[in-house]
């Protein structure tokens, strides 16, 4: 099994088929839980509106091409197909790209592009997932084109990167942390240091290039509030300090007791990798001024490659803490796969197939993460049912307009108390803070709940100046001069605390 793995050369077909089915097999558990994560739910009712003012018109020309309007229906889990396959056949260039002639252990340094523990998030979107997904393709294709031509080796790939930008914003971190990592790779390979700087110059001017034709197209539409930066002051430091913390927070969740040697393992053969190729640079047969040129530039890469991990997110004004902006990370795991293959290999030719076990993990985790989307689902669907019961045998019954108070930090998932134990980056990745949005009321039928925008009733209520006319765990109902509110409250107690399970015995009831 070992020696098919590793020595098997493989067709363009075969790495195709390989890459397909893992992809889809990471996504399979996403499209059986169904989920409407966050916008979806509002983006469904309005057939998906709102990419223009996010600078992201690419997203909906995709939706408006899919459904052959100019509307964006839900067509889940269609969209997510297509760029499944998309990504599929992105890898497999990138596979031949990096490897003369893969076999399938190669293939495996090319897999973590897609599994990437923190990208699940984003697949997560009904709406944006396939999107961004389609924007990693743009990006790969812009790293790995290659010509002969400076003018047709710039501008397509700047063409792709507008392209990208025009979906996501972050994904030029990704952009920057892919080509970080082709500059090791070629250093690794002994390419000449001055086509490697050829490289990495066009790649520069490229991602300049493509940022000026996205900020003369889609950037252009976008609001105010989303191209607010973080003031130059020396507090903003501070900000971005506490932003990056919580960012190593995120990452230290995957540190579980298993998972736990897979990461210092793999991090041990990165760097063994890193510094086995730094000390061939030294070895080669070039100009010392030359060797120093690209032991500079193989240094430099790595805290490049670091910060763009969270990218220019940390200097935005409104920061995301979610991991959904961690899409570099894909390219973090791509180098550690990467060196860890060379320094496996030349041990013993057949180690590389060691690459399946983090690989296996991740898929794991992606199962998981279906599970706990399920179990959210399930929450929603139990709490929309009960209160869609109290409005129609309460006074809110008659109203024209009931406006709703959602609670967005709740964090309460107590059926997923064992995931988050088993597997604690669940909780980041999962990312739901609400109890119900207004969103989820028109699919049990009621058309008339919009979100509470009356700053002065919102604190009245938080405050309890009026007393409920009906009031549960997890919401309470008023009417306030013939209007009314539901305030989502923040259920108490410890969502992580289950009650121990007790054997029942001669028809005796635990107590």
């Amino acid at each position: 099994m070992m020696n098919f793995l590793s020595t098997k050369v493989l067709s363009k077909r075969d790495v195709l088929l390989f890459f397909l089915a893992a992809n889809f097999l990471y996504i399979f558990p996403l499209v059986q839980a169904d989920y409407f994560y966050h916008d979806d739910g509002w983006r469904a009712l309005v057939a998906g509106e709102g990419w223009r003012e996010e600078g992201r018109v690419v997203t909906g020309f995709f939706y408006n091409a899919l459904s052959f309007g100019t509307k964006a229906p839900d067509l889940f889990p269609l969209p997510l197909f297509i760029a499944t396959a998309s990504i599929a056949f992105a890898m497999r260039a990138l596979a031949f790209f990096y490897f003369e002639r893969p076999a399938y252990v190669h293939c495996l340094v090319v897999l973590p592009i897609w599994y990437n523990p923190f990208f699940l998030q984003n697949l997560s979107y009904r709406y944006d997932g396939p999107a961004m997904a389609l924007g990693l393709v743009a990006i790969i294709h812009a790293v790995i084109w290659r010509r002969d031509s400076t003018w047709q080796s710039v501008w397509v790939p700047a063409l792709l990167v507008a392209l990208a930008l025009s979906i996501y914003q972050v994904l030029i971190g990704f952009y920057i942390a892919l080509c970080c990592v082709e500059v090791i790779r070629r250093l690794w390979e002994e390419e000449p240091s001055n086509q490697i700087f050829v490289f990495i110059a066009r790649k520069l001017l490229a991602v300049l290039i493509g940022v000026l034709i996205y900020y003369a197209t889609s950037h252009q539409l976008m609001t105010a509030s989303r191209q607010s930066l973080l003031p130059w002051e020396p507090s903003s430091l501070l900000e971005v300090r506490d932003r990056w913390l919580v960012l190593v927070q995120m990452l230290n969740g995957w540190m579980t007791e298993g998972i736990r040697p897979l990461v210092w393992g793999g991090t041990l053969l990165a760097l063994a990798g890193y510094a086995w190729g730094g000390v061939r640079l030294f070895n080669r047969a070039e100009p010392r001024g030359w060797k120093i040129s690209s032991a500079v530039s193989y240094v430099l890469t790595v805290p490049v490659l670091f910060i763009c991990i969270p990218g220019i997110t940390v200097l935005f004004a409104d920061f995301i803490y979610g991991t959904r902006t961690l899409v570099a990370f894909s390219a973090v795991l791509v180098l550690v796969f990467f060196l860890g293959l060379k320094v496996l290999t030349r041990i013993y030719s057949h180690l590389g197939v060691i690459l399946l076990i983090p690989l296996l993990a991740i898929l794991s985790f992606s199962f998981g993460h279906g599970r706990t989307l399920s179990l959210q689902k399930e929450q929603e669907a139990a709490l929309l049912a009960s209160l869609v019961y109290d409005i129609t045998h309460s006074p809110l019954r008659d109203m024209q307009r009931i406006y709703m108070i959602p609670e967005f930090r709740a964090d309460w998932l107590p059926a997923a108390s064992g995931m988050f134990a088993a597997m604690p980056a669940q909780r980041d990745v999962l990312g739901v803070g609400y109890v119900l949005l207004p969103e989820a009321l028109p699919r049990a039928g009621i058309t008339n709940v919009y979100l509470a925008k009356d700053q002065e009733v919102i604190d009245s209520l938080r405050r309890g100046d009026y007393s409920p006319i009906i009031s549960t765990r997890f919401y309470d109902l008023f009417v306030i001069h013939d209007i009314g509110y539901i305030l989502i409250k923040k259920p108490k107690g410890d969502p992580d605390v289950v009650p121990t399970r007790c054997l029942i015995t001669n028809l005796e009831r635990c107590r």
